[in-house]
């Protein structure tokens, strides 16, 4: 019948298809061909197929696996179930050698009943395989673009469960094709692994399934995990029970663990509540006949006698396959994971030459990368003291290790907790090598010995110390730990990593990738400590620059000036007198009476010192000492004076030697050399080239000694020249530690172990440490002496404090834009009788009456802060009343 007869007309062949849709989708599954297809979507704009699935869905619907989303087969129509997609010449090459080599495999599948045939059919395959391993030169080429550009092989259209069904009771040939060519080219293990699940179910007629995957091979401890399991026959995936991974299964453990064993493990279905009643379980294995996946069967459907022998040749042919799909899967995480890998390495490269000049931050973003990429709980870096060796010989437990080596401390840690588990925290602080908090006795070991640390089990290793976890509450399984080297091959720390988050060993990977880490780590170690010195050395200069810039050297006619000048007598001079007014002598009688002290403590005789050179050091001693207000030369003179009546009034000599009351009396006019008239707060607050140089405990003390060593060893004015190397040394230690006594912070430190001694009414100051205390007592006592003086000389002092204490507070208000203190508030200097009281009441008194104690000819001294404290408090007394006043006023 023609269409354009009247009675069938092509308006009502549309009315009657629109209306019977069923029939016009079975014509057009029938007779519509490729050509046809891809008309329709080239006409609609969309790209052509390059095939079509030949069989049509039972139930119409695509599976999870669907394809390119650029077609309106992704909308669901089941006219179009099954088509793959050419977008660019690139995949099409891809895919074409991909289908020659299944067409290659497929040959090998010949449907039999004979065991013989089975096993000739794997030969086949593994060849295969092999072939597959022999990949060509460029391949890694290909993989790192694959990877690097994140993209995929085209997978093969997945058919539903119904689909396969279907088809394995009409042609056994093509369903086999089918699930081969369904796993072929999905290189996303947990996808794959859900495919081969649902696939064995279909081909062996049961009612659920797992695939359990060999993990932890090069770590020693060789685990079977299941990404998914448990995927029934009628469902395309179901959600692992753990948060990261499925089930794990121990190697050996069960049906699962050992494949062949008659015993069977029923954790999972203590896990699932699911109830096994048959099961068949075989293991996949690789091109090397190695074992790289477990698969199981549980509970056939349609036969209560279980699996038959025809199931085990089914699925034993099928397993081939899947393991040539699972290997070409693993070849590419693997690839996948190694090139995330390097890429953290250049990232880490990156980080090491960004930033270089603070060695805490190199090390925390070294560590940072390290807990990323190793996916570890902790990560800790401890850096060596090298101050501390001492030569010994090490005998070390349990690794029988007798050599000689050196015994140290670390004098920095360094720890990073991985965020989910510990709660972030970063840690630099100076800590003793007994300090076992992040377990020291491992990075103590490899610190000996140079050697690589790899701990399973940490609990159960002799080498560990448990003590380390109690202490922390931190529990820990598995330890990396390794030396970090510097460029001379020379270990300078350890960095240790702790507890893989997935539970397992630290394996080789993570070796090789750690031993990067600490390479890494041991340069950024070594530029870090080059900045530094580098820093110094720029710090280091401009300081020279700048006292050579302000001073210059003495002119040969002061000092013969100086030499031929009459040095009057002690007594004339006042010089032991407690009472001595700072304000009576000029600067050129000043160094006349420092001659005069050197003298007559016979420190000039008894250490054969040069009377030229002695006042050469003094002219030169008072000109590198600046124009300030209060620590000046003058100050630096009446500390030497109350040092000297010190030795002449008390019985303080006696406890001292000779070079100690040399070093005294030196240290004494030394002690504020170059003082700028600021202290050392200031000099942190602004970062000044004596804080980068000194640091920032005693910075300016620091400074004083190093410019009075400066002076020494100028030419012709070295007052110790005389000494051997070895006195020399000595005398210049108790020179130093004389001149850092004078900062009052650590005489803070120090004073309440001298408050205990003279308490104890000890008699004997023999000892090194009690005479280290009463020296350094003796230097605050003659530097803070101004308050122990006469009224009128009391008051002159503090004015002259106070005007280098308002100068400093004028520069923090103007140039740092910060509220000075209260006592260098030029705006509160009404409060300075409040301000003496507490200075009189914190400090002075308490040391002196100490003083005085242990012995009482430094009553003077006594008497005299407490006369000045009543006339400061009547000070106080007149201001309060007068602040009453105006309050009332008001």
């Amino acid at each position: 019948m023609s269409l354009n007869s009247p009675q069938l007309s092509v308006p009502i062949v549309e009315e009657w298809l629109d209306s019977n849709k069923e029939a016009l989708y079975e014509i057009f599954l029938r007779k519509a061909d490729l050509s046809l297809i891809n008309k329709w979507l080239l006409i609609h704009g969309y790209s052509a197929l390059s095939e079509v699935a030949p069989y049509p869905t039972k139930r119409g619907s695509l599976s999870n696996e669907s394809s390119n989303p650029s077609s309106p087969l992704d909308k669901g129509d089941g006219f179009f179930e099954g088509r793959h997609v050419r977008q660019n010449s690139k995949k099409f090459l891809r895919q074409d050698f991909a289908k020659s080599k299944l067409k290659s495999m497929f040959r090998t599948y010949e449907p039999t009943s004979t065991q013989e045939s089975a096993t000739e059919s794997r030969r086949s395959s593994l060849k295969e395989m092999r072939m597959f391993r022999s990949l060509p030169p460029n391949s890694v080429n290909m993989l790192s673009l694959l990877i690097q550009s994140r993209v995929r092989l085209p997978r093969y259209p997945s058919k539903d469960i119904d689909h396969k069904r279907d088809l394995r009771d009409q042609n056994e040939k093509e369903f086999f094709l089918e699930i081969v060519k369904d796993i072929s080219n999905d290189l996303d293990l947990r996808s794959l692994s859900n495919k081969i699940v649902a696939n064995m179910s279909v081909l062996v007629d049961c009612d659920t399934g797992s695939l359990f995957v060999v993990e932890g091979k090069l770590g020693g401890r060789m685990t079977l995990v299941s990404k998914l399991f448990d995927v029934h026959s009628g469902t395309h995936i179901l959600p692992s029970t753990t948060g990261d991974g499925g089930v794990t299964v121990p190697w050996g453990k069960g049906i699962i663990g050992y494949v062949a064993d008659p015993r069977y493990n029923d954790d999972v279905d203590k896990i699932t509540g699911y109830k096994a009643d048959t099961l068949l379980c075989m293991p996949i294995r690789n091109a090397d006949d190695e074992v790289v996946a477990v698969a199981q069967v549980i509970n056939k459907t349609e036969s209560p006698n279980g699996f038959t022998k025809e199931d085990e040749k089914v699925l034993a042919t099928y397993l081939t396959f899947c393991g040539i799909a699972i290997y070409n899967a693993q070849i590419f995480e693997a690839y996948s994971k190694e090139y995330e890998r390097n890429k953290a390495l250049l990232e880490v490269v990156h980080d090491l030459f960004e930033e270089q000049t603070s060695l805490d931050s190199v090390i925390l973003k070294i560590m940072q990368r390290a807990v990323a990429l190793l996916k570890c709980e902790r990560c800790s870096v401890l850096l060596r003291d090298g101050t501390s060796e001492a030569s010994i010989i090490c005998s070390i437990q349990k690794l029988n290790l007798k050599r000689k080596c050196v015994v140290t401390s670390f004098k920095k840690v360094f720890d990073l907790a991985y965020p989910h588990k510990n709660g972030q925290s970063i840690q630099s602080q100076d800590n003793h090598l007994s300090d076992n908090r992040l377990g020291n006795k491992i990075a103590e070991l490899v610190l000996i010995t140079g050697e690589t640390i790899n701990i399973t089990d940490a609990h159960s290793d002799a080498r560990f110390d448990p003590e380390s976890d109690r202490n922390t509450g931190f529990h820990t399984r598995a330890i990396l730990c390794k030396p970090i080297r510097n460029r001379d091959n020379q270990t300078i720390g350890v960095a240790q990593v702790m507890n893989r988050i997935d539970g397992y060993s630290f394996d080789d990977h993570d070796d090789q990738l750690f031993e990067a880490f600490t390479i890494f780590c041991g340069l950024g170690i070594n530029n870090c400590v080059l900045y530094e010195e580098i820093s110094l050395a720029a710090a280091r200069q401009a300081v020279a620059l700048e006292v050579l810039s302000y001073h210059s050297s003495v002119s040969a006619e002061d000092i013969v000036r100086l030499k031929v000048q009459k040095v009057p007598d002690a007594l004339t001079l006042n010089l032991d007198n407690f009472k001595f007014n700072d304000f009576s002598l000029s600067n050129d009688e000043m160094l006349a009476a420092a001659i005069r002290m050197f003298k007559d403590l016979g420190l000039i005789r008894r250490f054969r010192i040069d009377y030229e050179v002695l006042c050469r050091w003094l002219l030169t001693v008072r000109k590198n000492y600046r124009n300030v207000a209060y620590h000046n030369w003058r100050h630096a003179f009446n500390v030497c004076q109350l040092m000297f009546a010190f030795f002449k009034k008390t019985g303080m000599k006696r406890h001292l030697s000779e070079k100690e009351l040399l070093a005294l009396v030196v240290a004494c006019l030394c002690h504020d050399l170059d003082h700028r008239g600021t202290n050392n707060a200031f000099q942190q607050k602004t970062s000044s080239a004596l804080a980068q140089l000194y640091g920032t405990k005693a910075t300016l003390e620091h400074h004083h000694f190093n410019h009075a060593v400066i002076i020494l060893n100028c030419e012709g004015q070295n007052i110790f020249g005389n000494f051997c190397s070895e006195e020399y040394g000595e005398v210049i230690n108790l020179l130093k530690q004389a001149i850092l006594a004078t900062d009052l912070s650590l005489h803070i430190q120090v004073r309440h172990k001298f408050f205990a001694m003279v308490d104890s009414e000890m008699k004997n100051w023999d000892d090194r440490e009690s005479r280290d205390i009463l020296r350094s007592i003796l230097m605050t006592a003659g530097d803070i002496a101004a308050i122990t003086k006469p009224w009128e000389i009391q008051r002159k002092a503090a004015d002259l404090v106070m005007t280098e204490f308002f100068d400093q507070g004028d520069k923090e208000r103007n140039e740092l834009k910060i509220q000075p203190q209260a006592c260098m508030d030029r705006e509160k200097q009404d409060e300075l009788p409040r301000l003496q009281l507490g200075w009189i009441d914190g400090i002075c008194l308490p040391l002196y009456k100490a003083l005085n104690k242990l012995d009482s000819t430094f009553k003077p001294l006594l008497d005299g802060v407490l006369a000045n404290r009543a006339a400061w408090e009547v000070l106080d007394a007149e201001r309060l009343a007068k602040d009453s006043v105006i309050a009332t006023e008001v």
